[in-house]
């Protein structure tokens, strides 16, 4: 199977499970808070494949920062172990300030939401792609904003900020993300 078609299954597999992940957590077997936190950590480790750093090709392993105090970081941590994006191990690491951002991927818990701006700022330019959870995080520029939409957990790719940090957003990713301000397609 070719690179595009391998993606383009792997991302569509990916949305068969977290529907099932939710038919089953509607079904009572594990609660819709837990069910929609862990469909968001399977997102953020597909993020860590299907989006390119510049000059970080297998240079190390693929960090994870959780900024904030929330419920991603067991689930994402369940998520990534022994697995690998694109040949990198992948860490997740849990940063205290927004001074300690040594990361690719950095979360924003909800419990930063009111500082979400000043971290977005803090990091122009830099090659981190800025993931939150919820609220209308695209207008402060972070690149990835997870909603929930009918129930479901969607997300949001805002791409000029991505190109703006220097980061590339593969185009099977950009399809299944809600439209988003910025350029989407």
């Amino acid at each position: 199977m070719g690179g595009t078609a391998w993606r383009a299954s792997t991302i569509a597999l990916a949305a068969v499970l977290a529907m099932s992940l939710a038919a089953a957590g509607g079904a009572g077997t594990m609660a819709s808070s837990d069910v929609e936190t862990r469909i968001k950590a399977a997102f953020i480790y597909n993020f860590a494949r299907f989006i390119e750093w510049p000059g970080r090709s297998g240079a190390g392993p693929v960090r994870i920062g959780i900024l904030g105090h929330g419920e991603l970081a067991s689930p994402l941590e369940e998520v990534i172990r022994g697995k690998t994006a694109n040949g990198r191990s992948i860490e997740v690491t849990h940063i205290g300030a927004a001074t300690d951002m040594d990361c690719e991927i950095l979360v924003i818990e909800h419990s930063e939401s009111k500082h979400v701006a000043e971290i977005v700022q803090s990091l122009a330019g830099k090659p981190v792609l800025t993931v939150c959870d919820g609220g209308n995080c695209v207008r402060d520029g972070v690149m990835v904003v997870f909603q929930i939409v009918e129930e479901s957990v969607r997300f949001q790719i805002n791409q000029q900020a991505a190109e703006h940090a220097g980061l590339k957003i593969s185009s099977q990713l950009l399809k299944v993300a809600i439209p988003a301000e910025g350029r989407h397609q």
